[in-house]
């Protein structure tokens, strides 16, 4: 029968690994199966709760017990790397701190185009901000920013005063 017992210092790694916003999911259930033996329940409970099988619960401790938590993730997807950096990542969260105007999704993958010549969707840069907890303003729907107070006053009034004239009778 397999089982884990953690020390202090072991369940503080455990819950870090747990709690890191980088954690896969899969890798997040192997750590919780790890956090549920720990706790004194049994395989097949663990099974049950997560809804696998008590093999693959067995096959996971098994492989901690043996090579610790790094063997808990999966390895690397193949394919080739993305086109977008930490480095261009970094310039991006840099952009949108420096705050001397506001940026929405779609700016920015303009602006990564030009600068970098990397060409992404503005969905798909809205998913890669959202993932990396990159916050990003959507731009203002109306244009009242844009707006010169003068111009807005003296049409206003000119409005007003074509709205107390009153319609203009219709031919028939």
């Amino acid at each position: 029968m397999y089982r884990v017992q953690f020390d202090a210092e072991a369940r503080q790694e455990l819950s870090r690994r747990t709690h890191n916003p980088k954690t896969a999911p899969r890798t997040r259930d192997r750590l919780e199966m790890l956090r549920l033996s720990d706790a004194g329940w049994s395989i097949p409970r663990i099974a049950r709760h997560l809804g696998l099988h008590p093999q693959t619960v067995r096959r996971w401790i098994k492989v901690f017990l043996l090579e610790g938590f790094d063997a808990l993730v999966d390895p690397p997807r193949p394919g080739k790397p993305s086109a977008i950096t930490e480095e261009i990542l970094t310039e991006v969260h840099q952009w949108i701190e420096k705050a001397d105007r506001i940026w929405s999704a779609g700016q920015i993958a303009e602006e990564v185009a030009k600068v970098y010549g990397i060409r992404r969707s503005t969905d798909r840069w809205r998913r890669l901000l959202h993932r990396e907890r990159l916050a990003f303003k959507r731009t203002s729907r109306n244009l009242k920013h844009k707006q010169d107070p003068v111009q807005v006053a003296t049409k206003t009034t000119a409005l007003e005063a074509l709205e107390k004239r009153g319609s203009p009778a219709r031919s028939i």
